[in-house]
């Protein structure tokens, strides 16, 4: 640039300097802008700019986790080796604008689906906490114990629920939901089998305990399932339809179990709930991946092996080992709940 300085006269005979800027030719600075900013990345490499692809869609979707480095390289999570190569912006998997695998992008009637099944296996399994009580008065005669050690059965049912809680909502969001669903769903069924033909108090209280262990993946993370699929919009719509059968259950449960206890025995509020149980595994079997995060990392490995090119991956990708990552996954609840006021 070349400044320059002219006078001016004004109505009343004063005279003012007014400067000047021309933009210089490359031949009079000696420099063109490309032979500068040449010069530039030559001095400060670790400065020069790259080309960057934005993700917003994504980020907007799943909390707004920021991409890895573009030096950091990821662990595969199979393997737990090393991939030496670095994130490439190009070769980031992640949701298209209409990607069919993006559960938010199915369609209404699919969402409806997943609604249902999560809402009715929920009240299935949170039914077997309170139709053992009407059970209770011919349990103390056929079994000869108190009503208070027989009432044990609902505490040792809500304590699972609790620890059951705790462990699953964490291995849920390692492996998916749907995974966890249906491992949790069948060993509760399994669970409740034994719960109608043992004879021995000890036996109920501990397989209720566990059985409950297994409910509570469906307690502690079907309203994950259902976030994953609504947007913002509509979401308190969805949860006050997928909530009306689980919160009304104890109170369903209460009264189905009395009927039951009334006209075919106390032992068969277990066979009832396992066979309803059973219907909503299959309806979770039917229903798909519904963790974004999950979802992303299989495209990446799937893209891998399909092209055999290891510079494709997520932002999800995992970068340390399984050991470590349940470490920091199971203890996180505990950490929450001693650290963190509100818990």
């Amino acid at each position: 640039m070349e400044k320059h300085e002219d006078m001016i006269e004004d109505k009343t005979g004063q005279r003012h300097s007014i400067m000047s800027l021309e933009p210089s030719s490359p031949s009079s600075s000696g420099h063109s802008i490309a032979e500068s900013e040449e010069q530039y990345n030559h001095d400060y490499p670790e400065t020069e700019l790259q080309p960057h692809i934005s993700h917003a869609s994504s980020v907007a979707a799943i909390g707004g986790i920021p991409a890895l480095g573009r030096s950091q390289s990821y662990r595969s999570a199979r393997s737990g080796r090393s991939t030496a190569t670095s994130t490439d912006p190009a070769f980031e998997v992640d949701f298209e604008a209409g990607d069919p695998d993006d559960p938010q992008n199915w369609s209404l009637l699919r969402k409806c689906l997943v609604i249902a099944a999560m809402s009715y296996t929920t009240t299935c399994v949170v039914l077997f906490s309170t139709s053992y009580s009407a059970g209770i008065p011919a349990m103390v005669t056929e079994l000869g114990v108190s009503q208070s050690t027989a009432l044990l059965g609902l505490t040792t049912y809500l304590l699972g629920i609790a620890c059951g809680s705790l462990v699953l909502s964490s291995l849920s969001e390692m492996y998916g939901r749907r995974p966890i669903y249906i491992i949790a769903v069948a060993m509760f069924i399994v669970l409740v089998l034994p719960c109608a033909l043992v004879h021995s108090i000890a036996a109920i209280l501990a397989l209720r305990f566990l059985a409950a262990f297994c409910a509570a993946a469906l307690i502690s993370n079907s309203p994950g399932s259902i976030n994953d699929i609504v947007d913002e919009e509509h979401r308190i719509l969805a949860f006050s339809v997928f909530s009306i059968a689980p919160i009304n259950s104890p109170v369903i449960g209460a009264i189905a179990g009395g009927f039951i206890y009334e006209y075919l025995g106390w032992r068969w509020n277990s066979w009832v709930v396992m066979i309803v149980t059973g219907v909503g595994l299959v309806f979770i079997t039917l229903i798909g991946e519904t963790y974004a995060p999950v979802i992303l990392r299989r495209k990446a490995a799937k893209a891998r092996k399909e092209s055999g090119d290891d510079r494709y991956w997520s932002r999800y990708d995992e970068k340390t080992s399984y050991v470590e990552l349940l470490k920091i996954n199971l203890s996180r609840p505990f950490v929450l709940m001693c650290t963190e006021p509100i818990m």
